[in-house]
């Protein structure tokens, strides 16, 4: 355990690391509460801010759908605030720049896959790419009114936890390579 300590240790003792992981962290967040209709567009302009249902925060509308207890607007944005979808999409945003990051560190450490710089890539983040999407692409392709959304809305309440499992595994086996490789230099 303390190497993999070390590792995530060094990750995050670098700025330009945080600055990713933030970075990716804070546009899945916010794409992926717009694509549920947490945040939307048709604000009256202005700032206003107003948080009158508190007990509703444990309340759902579907799995892993939980009922706003304020409103936020900003400007032309109007943001339905519920606490705990804004959890489950910064913890997946987390996961996502934390295993893209990840991806990039193994990316620069190519001897681990056995093969050269121009042909590795970025191929260690394409999976944390695709299953942070999971959650969002069937919203997405929902919003877009795209004929194959009805079928795969039916799978978006089992999207999430799965992606978030394989987010952590993923990030779990992109450490212990990165352990690995940090114990063979």
């Amino acid at each position: 355990m303390k190497p993999l300590a070390r590792v995530i240790l060094r990750m995050l003792s670098r700025p330009a690391t945080v600055v990713a992981v933030s970075g990716i962290m804070a546009v899945y967040t916010l794409l992926y509460l717009w694509l549920t209709g947490d945040i939307a567009g048709d604000g009256m302009g202005g700032w206003q801010a107003a948080f009158p249902a508190w007990e509703r925060a444990f309340q759902t509308r579907g799995p892993f759908q939980f009922e706003p207890v304020g409103l936020i607007g900003l400007g032309a944005l109007v943001w339905t605030f519920s606490p705990f979808n804004t959890l489950i999409a910064a913890a997946l945003g987390l996961l996502v720049g934390s295993n893209v990051v990840a991806g990039w560190w193994l990316w620069r450490t190519p001897r681990q896959c056995g093969l050269g710089r121009t042909s590795t890539g970025l191929l260690g983040a394409i999976p944390a790419l695709l299953v942070g999407g999971a959650c969002c692409a069937p919203l997405a392709l929902i919003w877009l009114g795209l004929p194959i959304a009805g079928g795969l809305a039916s799978l978006t309440p089992l999207l999430v936890p799965v992606a978030l499992l394989l987010l952590m595994a993923g990030l779990w086996l992109s450490l212990r390579r990165l352990v690995r490789e940090e114990s063979l230099r």
